[in-house]
């Protein structure tokens, strides 16, 4: 079965550029994030996916907005577009697939608020060569928990017409051996986050964790408004910290892509530690083994469960 092949591309994956696993469907998109002019009020949320994405636009938003989200438009591919993806839902690009018209991201009035999962090495020469210094707000996840969230999400994706059957077929255990031989889409977790680590110290870069955000949301609110140059009110921290937790985000049709008719909630837990619940202790060993190996002397730690 091809499915047992940790090598093996799903037909809705292609190799792009001989060098990265990408969704079929965000070819299209990839030029203009590549040759985009920044502009150093833009502020860019960059993540490995699963990894605190959604939940970082979240705060961004809130926090640009003074606490004040009546204005802002409900589409977040208009008001916080995936740079890769500049859709609302799978079924627009269904329904567009023969006649695509890519959103010209010059349009986008100031300051721009964008995300993307896209390497290092694929953003815009203007952030790569400090050229323009956007401010870029990167987001990292332990691996066991970011690969048990990406394979829920993957599975729950199921439109025929940009799906695959035989990847659907997958257990979470082929799945995590795709992990561990870079072979799931967006390429490698560990080069991904490297990449932005060792970066860290750029003026205009806020690197932070996931489970750092879990265990102190209201003190990341108050940092992330520093970073932002945002003086906000006790209230306002607050208000936003209450706004972005996760019992209000998974309730929030902003944030929750319930259009997306996926077969599981895509806000599923928001916590650390459920990886216990798929990981065998061999493949938990392994994994921190390769941890280890990739992680280790750079100073760069995750909290494993909170």
């Amino acid at each position: 079965m091809t499915t047992e092949n940790p090598d093996w591309i799903p037909k809705h994956h292609c190799l792009y550029e001989n060098d990265i696993i990408l969704d079929k469907s965000m070819i299209p998109f990839t030029p203009q994030l590549r040759s985009m002019e920044c502009r150093d009020d833009d502020i860019f949320v960059c993540t490995w996916p699963k990894c605190g994405t959604t939940w970082m636009q979240a705060i961004v938003m809130n926090i640009m907005n003074d606490a004040d989200m009546s204005g802002v438009s409900k589409d977040l591919s208009k008001s916080f577009p995936m740079l890769e993806y500049m859709i609302k839902d799978p079924e627009e690009l269904i329904s567009t697939m023969s006649n695509l018209k890519i959103p010209d991201v010059r349009d986008l009035p100031s300051p721009r608020t964008m995300k993307t999962h896209m390497p290092l090495r694929y953003l815009p020469k203007d952030i790569q060569e400090q050229r323009k210094k956007p401010k870029i707000i990167y987001v990292t996840r332990n691996p066991k928990d970011t690969v048990v969230s990406l394979y829920h999400f993957d599975m729950a994706i199921q439109l025929k017409e940009l799906g695959d059957e035989e990847y659907l077929k997958l257990t979470f255990h082929q799945y995590l051996e795709r992990f561990f031989h870079n072979n799931c889409f967006y390429g490698s977790y560990w080069d991904h986050t490297l990449d932005f680590w060792n970066r860290r110290h750029w003026e205009n870069v806020l690197f932070l964790t996931y489970e750092d955000m879990l265990i102190d949301p209201r003190s990341h609110v108050e940092k992330i408004a520093k970073f932002l140059g945002k003086k906000l009110t006790v209230k306002q921290i607050d208000a936003i910290t209450i706004e972005t937790s996760f019992k209000k985000m998974e309730k929030n049709t902003m944030f929750n892509y319930e259009s997306w008719k996926m077969t599981t909630p895509f806000m599923r837990k928001g916590k650390a530690g459920d990886w216990k619940r798929h990981f065998t202790v061999e493949e938990s060993e392994r994994m921190d083994k390769l941890y280890e190996e990739k992680f280790g002397g750079t100073g760069l730690q995750h909290i494993f469960e909170v």
